[in-house]
């Protein structure tokens, strides 16, 4: 009897909740109602985002962050392998992995680069444990010859006392970008002129410093000395930004004494900070200490290595500075400019192209980094 009466009572209570429901339904719901079913469906939206992303499987999340160009299984090595584009070393690919595994919940278990694999440029061995507890058993191998787009970047500089018609008509038949190291000192005012006509260049005030090169012929360059004061190093540089306004940083010229003073290092950067130009040094000492200094400014300064004659021709010159980028990841390539070397890098475009390189200016290679 006490059961049915309980019975009783809870078909009376849901017939009068169900009324209750069939009045608020047809009256409008108060705000607080509204509030609270808004903020449900909110919460539900998001949760069904969280869903989507977190359901697509953890080892397809790598493969589109490593870029894989294909995916096979080794039946031999009871591994899956997948290729890589060239472009980037297999311990930048390895850095990669495993700072996305980390973030992601997962675990390396081990990894090895690989020597002996015939089949690529180079290979690595990965174990990994995936944040729901499987295990993925690996070979990262670096494709030979499939390069990836934009991979690398190269810059080619010329240096030129001097501009002929057939010059600047050659320059700018170039489909690329380019660097020109100018004088601001010692050559003819009509040789500033002709610059005007030349596309698609980036100028460098290319100034002479401290040298044991330098005799009295070489005053008419106003060569920056040890002896010289700030002020007079100074002033310079600013008589030399109102000749090249465009000029978007500073390259040594001789210089390799001044590559090794401190004091007057810090006289050139300045000025080259306050005119937010950077500072390259070509002179190839070995004991230059330009990356040390370059620290007290705000400032970006880079080692490059011209092209000299007394080391190789022009032709293992362009296939070292070729063969460099795609290996550290970017290049520089300095020549003189005359004809002959113009005909020499007339299809470096496609050649670097093939690689996965792109040729940009000095300003755009130095702050890609």
């Amino acid at each position: 009897m006490i059961k049915l009466k309980h019975i009783v009572a809870l078909f009376l209570a849901s017939g009068i909740f169900a009324g209750l429901a069939f009045y608020l339904s047809h009256q409008g719901k108060p705000p607080f109602i509204l509030e609270e079913v808004e903020e449900s469906v909110g919460i539900r939206e998001q949760q069904d985002t969280i869903v989507e992303l977190d359901t697509l499987p953890f080892e397809k999340s790598l493969q589109n962050e490593m870029k894989i160009i294909s995916s096979n299984y080794s039946k031999r090595s009871k591994r899956s392998i997948w290729t890589l584009a060239r472009g980037k070393t297999i311990v930048v690919y390895l850095m990669q992995a495993q700072k996305f595994i980390q973030k992601h919940g997962g675990t390396v278990l081990f990894m090895e680069e690989l020597n002996d694999n015939p089949n690529s440029y180079q290979s690595a061995k990965v174990d990994i444990l995936a944040p729901t507890g499987d295990s993925l058993h690996l070979i990262l191998q670096v494709s030979e010859n499939i390069f990836m787009k934009n991979a690398s970047l190269m810059s080619i500089v010329f240096q030129t006392t001097n501009l002929t018609p057939d010059l600047i008509q050659k320059l700018n038949n170039l489909n690329f970008p380019f660097d020109l190291l100018i004088p601001p000192f010692g050559v003819n005012e009509d040789f500033y002129k002709e610059l005007d006509k030349i596309k698609n260049k980036e100028i460098v005030l290319w100034l002479a410093m401290e040298s044991t090169k330098l005799n009295k012929v070489h005053n008419k360059l106003r060569p920056l000395r040890i002896h010289h004061t700030e002020e007079q190093i100074d002033e310079t540089i600013k008589e030399a930004k109102d000749i090249l306004p465009s000029a978007a940083g500073i390259a040594t010229r001789y210089g390799e004494q001044a590559v090794k003073h401190r004091q007057l290092l810090q006289a050139i950067m300045k000025p080259a900070e306050k005119n937010n130009m950077w500072f390259l040094d070509l002179s190839m000492e070995e004991r230059t200490v330009v990356p040390q200094t370059c620290k007290d400014f705000n400032i970006i300064c880079k080692l490059a290595f011209p092209y000299n004659p007394d080391n190789s021709s022009v032709e293992d010159y362009v296939h070292q500075k070729l063969r460099e980028a795609p290996k550290s990841g970017t290049s520089i390539m300095i020549l003189p400019l005359t004809e002959q070397n113009l005909s020499k890098i007339e299809d470096i475009a496609t050649k670097a192209a093939k690689q996965g390189t792109t040729l940009v200016d000095l300003s755009t290679l130095f702050n890609s980094k």
